[in-house]
Formats: C-alpha cells, sequence, structure tokens
C-alpha cells in the first residue's frame, strides 16, 4: 500500500474518532508549543532595537530649533527573556544624553553614543550602533523690540471707497522671542496686511500676527488694533466762471469762452454741503501761448474735500477786439 495511502487513511480515522480523543490531541498540541517556546526564550539571540534616548540639559532660556532625535537604532544580543522585556511587554527606560552646553554642541558621533548606551544598557549586550549621528539644533532665546507698520497697499476698498483718516495703529511695537538665528535676522520693523476685503464702512480691527509665529518664535502681544475711516466718492460735474487775470487794461484781448466744465470726485457725505462758488478758475494772460492763442487755465481754489478734478476744456482760446469797435459799442 502506497504511504498517501496510508496517510489517507490515518486522517480519516482521527477526524472520525470521539471528540473527547480531540482533546486530548488539542492539549498535546499546546504542551508541545508551550515546552518549545519556553525553550527558545532561554537562548541567546542577537536582534535590532530602535532604542529610546533623552536629551538632559538646562532648558532655561534656549530654544530647540530642531526637534531631537527620540530613538537610536542599535543591534544587541542577551537571552530570549531580556530580549521579549526590551521589546514587547514592558517600557524600556530610555538612553539619557546628557548636554552640558546645548547651545554649542551640534552632534553627538557614533563612538560617543556607543559609549553612552553601552554603559546604561542591562540585561541585554550591546553588539553595535546603527545610527550613525546625532544632529543637535539647541540655541539661546533671546527677544528683540520690533516697529510695526500698516501696509497700506494691501487695504481692499469697496468700488468708488476712499480711506479719509489717518490710519492709527496701537500699538506700534512688539517682542519678538525666539532662536538667536532668527532673531538676529529680523528687521527692525515689520508690515502688517489688513485681511478683509472691500470695505465699505469704517474700519476698527485687531489684526492677528500669527504668520510671525511659530513653533520656536513668540509674538507679544500677537495682534495690534487698526482703525481708519472710510466714505463712498462720488463724481460730480458744475460749470464754472473763468477769471482773467493779468490782462492788457486796454481791453482788446478778450477770452473766447467764459465757463469751464468741472468733474470732480467728492464723498458722498461733503457732497450736499458743497456751497455754489466753491470753486475759483483762472486763465493768467502770463500764461499766454501765442503760438496756438490759448492760455491753460488753473484752478486757483477748490474746497479741501474735493478731489481729482478735471478741466473740459483745459485751455482756452484768446480773441483779439479791435479797440474802435469796441467805441463804437
Amino acid at each position: 500500500m502506497k504511504k498517501s495511502e496510508l496517510l489517507f487513511r490515518g486522517l480519516k480515522k482521527l477526524f472520525s474518532a470521539e471528540r473527547s480523543k480531540w482533546k486530548v490531541v488539542t492539549l498535546c498540541i499546546l504542551g508541545a508549543t508551550t515546552f518549545w517556546f519556553f525553550n527558545a526564550l532561554n537562548k541567546q539571540y542577537a536582534t535590532r532595537l530602535n532604542y529610546p534616548v533623552e536629551f538632559l540639559f538646562d532648558e532655561q532660556d534656549v530654544i530647540v530649533v530642531e526637534e531631537l532625535p527620540k530613538r537610536v537604532s542599535i543591534v544587541v544580543s542577551g537571552g530570549g527573556w531580556n530580549l521579549l522585556r526590551k521589546t514587547l511587554w514592558f517600557r524600556a527606560n530610555p538612553i539619557q544624553i546628557l548636554l552640558e552646553n546645548p547651545t554649542s554642541q551640534k552632534y553627538i558621533s557614533k563612538a560617543s553614543l556607543s559609549a553612552i548606551i553601552a554603559d546604561q544598557l542591562n540585561e541585554v549586550r550591546l553588539n553595535y550602533v546603527v545610527t550613525d549621528t546625532l544632529f543637535i539644533n539647541i540655541e539661546r532665546r533671546i527677544s528683540k523690540k520690533v516697529r510695526v507698520h500698516i501696509d497700506s497697499t494691501s487695504i481692499s476698498l469697496a468700488d468708488n471707497h476712499r480711506v479719509v483718516s489717518p490710519l492709527l495703529l496701537a500699538p506700534d511695537s512688539v517682542v519678538f522671542t525666539g532662536p538667536t538665528s532668527f532673531i538676529n535676522g529680523l528687521a527692525d520693523s515689520i508690515s502688517v496686511f489688513i485681511p478683509q476685503q472691500q470695505i465699505s464702512t469704517p474700519y476698527n480691527e485687531a489684526v492677528a500676527l500669527t504668520e510671525h509665529e511659530s513653533r520656536i518664535v513668540e509674538v507679544v502681544p500677537d495682534q495690534v488694533q487698526i482703525s481708519f475711516d472710510v466714505q463712498e466718492f462720488v463724481r460730480l460735474g458744475r460749470q464754472v466762471p473763468i477769471r482773467p487775470q493779468n490782462f492788457p487794461l486796454t481791453g482788446s484781448l478778450q477770452l473766447q469762452d467764459s465757463v469751464v466744465r468741472i468733474s470732480f470726485w467728492i464723498s458722498r457725505a461733503n457732497a450736499e454741503q458743497l456751497a455754489p462758488g466753491s470753486f475759483a478758475i483762472v486763465a493768467d494772460y502770463n500764461a499766454f501761448n501765442q503760438a496756438d492763442s490759448t492760455i491753460a487755465l488753473r484752478v486757483a481754489s477748490a474746497p479741501a474735500p474735493v478731489e481729482r478734478i478735471r478741466l473740459e476744456p483745459e485751455t482756452v482760446k484768446v480773441r483779439y477786439v479791435p479797440t474802435a469797435r469796441r467805441i463804437r459799442r
């Protein structure tokens, strides 16, 4: 009879056995496995571990610029029970690395690291350190007072709206605290940007300085109060008389037009208070252009709230009136 047939018959007989026999088989397998497991743990092994490390230093007046390593890769050897405790069941006590001068020490070499780890490991033996070098970036904490100003180009206004008051900022300076390399690179002033868009009403808001803060940089205070007035402007037009100036007393030279149309922008609030005769437009004969017999018109006076005045046209013709014709009239 072939071996395969014998094996098949044996399995068939086993599966057809009573349930009590199955319990015996299960207990046998469990006992054998337990014996093998405990026997294996009594042997010596070598394994690679990611072992925790802890840095000890005076944390006063210093800042950890880059996060310090939390683990190192090492190869150790020891009994199975000890290795099991190091890896599974118990939290391993971290290797303590003392930094006497943390702002000056920039790295720990593999040789130094091996000596520190070998001195503190217990129950297992260090074979070698896999991690090459631990880099350290710790700097002294310093502070600097920096002026703050508003970036007026960042103010977003609604159509036809204008800022009609000074930009007020409080406080006008803040204190930055952080690592030496960052603080020494700071300018003497920073710009604050206004985040709101399409502003159409008076502005009075606290603006955060969060874009200047980080895990290692602190700003005090962390916001500033900004306020200014905003008004809507409208475009208006007027017909204004032209005032001749410095013309010859003979009266032989006269302006061809006596009025000029002006257009201007003014706040809606001030438009209703604009009085007639608020503008003075002058044609000064001293600016007479003989080439085309014109004089460029000039705005002699205008109300303070008015902006962007435009003259249509910007020049006026001068005509000659004979004296005799003037006398006959």
